[in-house]
C-alpha cells in the first residue's frame, strides 16, 4: 500500500516548514527547576536547556557524544503516546513489534531487536527506568505518566548501562518529589472507541526537608476489531499508581523512595485474516471454514475469528531507593537499588481459527519474574582536565513461564491431542565493574575512554509434562520430557572511545568506537522436540561493534539546531528466533553468525519566531545479515535440489541463506515532521496549533522473507488545536490522530500458509478533547 495523496501533501507540506521535530527543542529540563503548578517550562525551553542522563551524569545534550533523543511529556501528550510501545511516532529509528505473548514483543532500534519466543533471552533493546535496567520486554511496556523525559539512546550501551543494549537503550526517568511544593495537576482526554485516560499527579511539602509525590491513572479504549462472537479485540485496559518520597536530612544528601504497582487486563492480541492460501493439507481447511462464516481477508480485514478469547493481563510490582550524596569538591555518590516482581498472563489460539478441524486452545500462560539491581556510582567534577564515572553493578533474575496448552476437537495425524504443561525455568547472575573518563587535551579538544568488565552466570531447565488422557498418536515433536542444561559463565568487557572537538562555540564533533554484549542463553522454546533441545541447547553471547561520528550544532543565537550521526555496527552471534518448516511448527533459537547496521539520523530544529517551532528527525538504515546460512525456509518457498549452493530467495534441504537481505522489522527510511505554532489570544489566553507526519517505508515483518509479510511505505498525521489561560492553569485541546485514515498494520505473520495480521491502533483514525490543569 503507499500513503494516500493527502497525506504525502501534508507531509510535504510540514516538511518545506520543518528544520526540527518539536519533541527536540521542547524535552525536559531537570525535575529540580519544574514545579507542578508552574507554566510548562519545556514549552519554552531551547535546545541548550535539554538535560540528560545518557553518561549517568546531568548534561546538555548538546554536549553528549552520543546519538540520544530527549522527547518532553508536553509533546508525548500532544501526539497520544501513552505507553512505550508507541515511542516509534515520535523517534525515528525505533520500531515495536508486537505479539500474542509479553515475553514475544520487541523493541528494535537502527533495524536490530530480538524476537525471542523463549524467556531465556534478554533483549538487544534495553529499557531502564531512573536507572534500573529491566530484565524482559514484557516487563518493559509501560505507561508514561508523570515522567521528567524520556530518552532514547541508540547504539550499544553496555558500557555505563551494563545489561541487554546491544542495539540501543530506552531510557525513562520519572519526576521526582520537589521540596518545599504544594499542588497538583490532572490530565483527561476523551475520543473515539470510548477512548478515555485520565492520570493526576499531587506533590505535597512535608516541612522543609522532605516531599512526597503520588500519581495515579487509568487508560483506556475499546477494542476495534470485530469477532465473529459478538466481542470485541485489541482493546486496552491498563492502570497503575506511584508513589515517592524524598528526603534531604542536609544540603548534601537526598534520598527518594519510590514504589510503583501497575496492571493491565485486556483482549488485546487478536489477529485477522490477510491473504488465504489454500494448500492442502491446513490452508483448505481453514480456507473453508472462514469463507463459509463469512471472513473476507484484506489487508484492511477488521474481523476476527478466534477460537477462545484471548487475554492479556499483568500485575506489576517495583521498589526503587535513590541516594545521592554530595562529597564535596564536586564529587558525588549514587546508590539506586531496586527490586521488581512482574507477573504477566494470557490466554490466546496460535491456530486463529474456530475450525474444529484445526483448533488449538492455549491456556494459563503465566510468567512471573523476580529482579534485585543494585548500583553505586561516583563521579568527579567535570570543570576539571580529569573527569570520570565509575561504579559497581549487581543484577539477579529469576524467571518462572508455565504454559498450558489443550488440544481438541478432530484429532489431526500425527499430531497429539493431549494436554501439556510446559515450565521452563531461568535465572541469571551479573556482576560489573565500570569506569569512563573524559580527559581535556586543550579547551577545545577531549579523549574518552571507558570500559565495564562483566561476569554473568546462568541456569535454565525446561519440563514438559501431560495433562489428561491422550487421545491420539503422540509423535517426537510432542513427546514428555524434561532437560537441565550445565550452568554457564560468561566474563565480558565492554568497552566505549572517542574524541569530542569543539568546532566552534556552539558546534561540536565526535567519533566513537564502542562494544557491547547480551547475555548467552539456552534453547528452550515451549514447542521444541526432546532431539533439539538436547542436541542444540547452548545460545552464545550476541556481540556488538560501533563506530560513530557526529555533529552537534546551532546557529543563529541557538535558534537553528543541527545534530547529524553516521554509524556502523556488527554484530556478531545475533541472538534470534526461527520457525522450522514442520507442521506443527517448531521453533528454535539460533546465532547468526553476523549482521551489518549502518545508516544516517538527523535531528534539526528551528524556531524561526516567538511561538513557532518547526521540525524534521529521521534515519536511513541500511540493517542486512551478513552471514546467516541456516536459517529456517518459509512454507512454499521455491527450493532448489539437495546439495546445491545456497542462494538468496531459494530453500535447499530446509535452510536458507539470508545475506545481504534486510532486517525484519527494519524500514530503510523512518522520519517525523512537525509543527507547532502558539499565539495570545487577548490579554490573558493562548492558544496553539500543532501538526506531526510520520512516515516509514516498506518493512518485512518477518526474518525468512516471506512475500506475503510485508507492510509497504505508510505515513500518517496527526492534529491538535488547543486554548488556555495564559499562566498555564489548564488546556483543552482537541486532536485528530490518523486525520486522513492511511491503512497500515503492526505485524502480518503466516499460518497454515495464510497470512494473518494484528491491526494497528495508530492506523484508526481518531477523534477526542484533552483537558489538562494544575492546582
Amino acid at each position: 500500500m503507499k500513503p494516500s495523496r493527502k497525506t504525502l501533501m501534508i507531509g510535504t507540506a510540514i516538511l518545506a516548514m520543518a528544520t526540527t521535530r518539536a519533541g527536540a527543542t521542547e524535552a525536559a529540563v531537570d525535575n529540580q527547576n519544574v514545579s507542578p503548578t508552574a507554566p510548562d517550562a519545556q514549552a519554552d525551553a531551547s535546545v541548550a536547556d535539554i538535560v540528560v542522563t545518557a553518561n549517568k551524569r546531568s548534561e546538555s545534550i548538546q554536549r553528549v557524544p552520543i546519538s540520544v533523543v530527549a522527547i518532553a511529556p508536553q509533546i508525548l501528550k500532544e501526539a497520544g503516546v501513552v505507553s512505550t510501545i508507541q515511542l516509534q511516532q515520535t523517534v525515528p529509528g525505533i520500531s515495536f513489534s508486537p505479539s500474542g505473548e509479553s515475553k514475544l514483543n520487541s523493541f528494535y532500534v537502527r533495524g536490530v531487536g530480538t524476537y525471542a519466543l523463549a524467556s531465556t533471552l534478554e533483549s538487544s533493546v534495553g529499557v531502564a527506568v531512573d536507572g534500573v535496567p529491566l530484565a524482559r520486554v514484557g516487563g518493559s511496556i509501560s505507561d508514561l505518566v508523570d515522567i521528567e523525559r524520556v530518552e532514547v539512546l541508540k547504539g550499544p550501551q553496555g558500557m555505563l548501562f551494563g545489561k541487554n543494549a546491544t542495539a540501543g537503550l530506552i531510557s525513562i526517568v520519572t519526576r521526582k518529589p520537589e521540596l518545599g511544593v504544594n499542588g497538583g495537576a490532572i490530565n483527561l482526554s476523551y475520543g473515539s472507541h470510548n477512548e478515555f485516560n485520565i492520570d493526576a499527579t499531587v506533590n505535597m511539602a512535608l516541612g522543609e526537608k522532605a516531599a512526597l509525590r503520588m500519581s495515579a491513572w487509568r487508560f483506556g479504549h475499546d477494542g476495534f476489531v470485530k469477532g465473529l462472537d459478538g466481542r470485541e479485540y485489541l482493546d486496552k485496559n491498563s492502570y497503575g499508581f506511584r508513589a515517592a518520597l524524598t528526603l534531604a536530612p542536609s544540603d548534601r544528601v537526598r534520598i527518594t523512595l519510590m514504589g510503583q504497582f501497575d496492571g493491565k487486563d485486556e483482549h488485546g492480541t487478536a489477529f485477522t485474516y490477510r491473504k488465504f492460501n489454500n494448500t492442502p493439507p491446513f490452508g483448505s481447511i481453514v480456507e473453508a471454514w472462514e469463507t463459509s462464516r463469512g471472513i473476507v481477508p484484506s489487508p484492511t480485514n477488521l474481523v476476527a475469528d478466534p477460537g477462545p478469547r484471548p487475554r492479556a493481563a499483568a500485575k506489576n510490582y517495583y521498589l526503587t531507593g535513590l541516594i545521592d550524596v554530595d562529597l564535596g569538591g564536586g564529587y558525588s555518590l549514587a546508590s539506586v537499588t531496586s527490586y521488581r516482581k512482574v507477573n504477566s498472563s494470557g490466554q490466546m489460539d496460535p491456530f486463529l481459527s474456530t475450525s474444529p478441524l484445526v483448533r488449538l486452545l492455549r491456556l494459563d500462560d503465566q510468567e512471573i519474574y523476580h529482579q534485585i539491581t543494585q548500583e553505586l556510582r561516583v563521579a568527579s567534577p567535570t570543570d576539571q582536565p580529569l573527569s570520570f564515572v565509575a561504579g559497581l553493578f549487581y543484577y539477579y533474575f529469576s524467571d518462572k513461564d508455565v504454559q498450558h496448552q489443550t488440544f481438541f476437537g478432530v484429532p489431526v495425524p500425527g499430531v497429539s491431542s493431549y494436554g501439556r504443561r510446559i515450565q521452563v525455568d531461568n535465572t541469571l547472575r551479573n556482576i560489573a565493574a565500570f569506569g569512563e573518563l573524559t580527559y581535556r587535551i586543550t579547551p577545545g579538544l577531549r579523549i574518552i575512554a571507558g570500559v565495564r568488565q562483566s561476569h554473568d552466570s546462568i541456569s535454565g531447565s525446561l519440563d514438559r509434562s501431560r495433562i489428561g488422557v491422550d487421545a491420539g498418536p503422540v509423535p517426537a515433536s510432542n513427546s514428555v520430557f524434561a532437560y537441565t542444561p550445565k550452568d554457564r559463565g560468561y566474563s565480558a568487557t565492554s568497552y566505549r572511545v572517542g574524541v569530542q572537538a569543539d568546532l566552534a562555540r556552539d558546534v561540536m564533533a565526535y567519533a566513537t568506537a564502542s562494544r557491547g554484549y547480551k547475555a548467552p542463553g539456552y534453547n528452550l522454546t515451549q514447542t521444541l522436540a526432546a532431539g533439539t533441545v538436547v542436541n542444540d541447547t547452548r545460545v552464545d553471547a550476541e556481540i556488538a561493534k560501533s563506530y560513530e561520528i557526529g555533529i552537534k550544532s546551532q546557529f543563529f543565537d541557538r535558534r537553528l539546531t543541527v545534530n547529524v550521526a553516521a554509524f556502523h555496527s556488527i554484530f556478531s552471534n545475533f541472538q534470534t528466533t526461527v520457525g522450522l518448516p514442520t507442521t506443527p511448527q517448531i521453533f528454535v533459537i539460533q546465532n547468526a553468525g553476523e549482521l551489518k547496521s549502518s545508516g544516517v539520523e538527523f535531528d534539526i530544529s528551528a524556531r524561526p519566531t516567538a511561538g513557532l517551532s518547526l521540525g524534521i528527525n529521521g534515519a536511513y538504515i541500511n540493517a542486512r545479515y551478513t552471514d546467516f546460512n541456516n536459517a529456517a525456509c518459509y512454507p512454499t518457498q521455491p527450493t532448489l535440489p539437495a546439495g546445491s549452493a545456497l542462494q538468496p530467495g531459494f530453500c535447499v534441504g530446509g535452510v536458507q541463506t539470508l545475506n545481504g537481505w534486510t532486517l525484519a522489522q527494519s524500514p530503510k527510511w523512518s522520519f517525523n515532521a512537525s509543527a507547532r505554532y502558539q499565539t495570545a489570544l487577548g490579554d490573558n489566553f493562548k492558544g496553539f496549533i500543532g501538526g506531526n507526519y510520520s512516515f516509514r517505508s516498506r518493512t518485512y515483518y518477518e526474518a525468512a522473507r516471506n512475500p506475503g509479510e510485508v507492510q509497504d511505505p505508510y505515513g500518517f498525521f496527526n492534529l491538535t488545536v488547543g486554548v488556555g489561560p495564559s499562566d498555564e492553569r489548564w488546556t483543552l485541546s482537541f486532536y485528530a490522530r490518523n486525520l486522513f485514515k492511511e491503512n497500515f498494520v503492526a505485524r502480518v505473520r503466516q499460518n497454515f500458509n495464510s497470512f494473518y495480521q494484528m491491526p494497528a491502533w495508530e492506523a484508526q483514525r481518531r477523534f477526542g478533547a484533552q483537558l489538562s490543569a494544575r492546582f
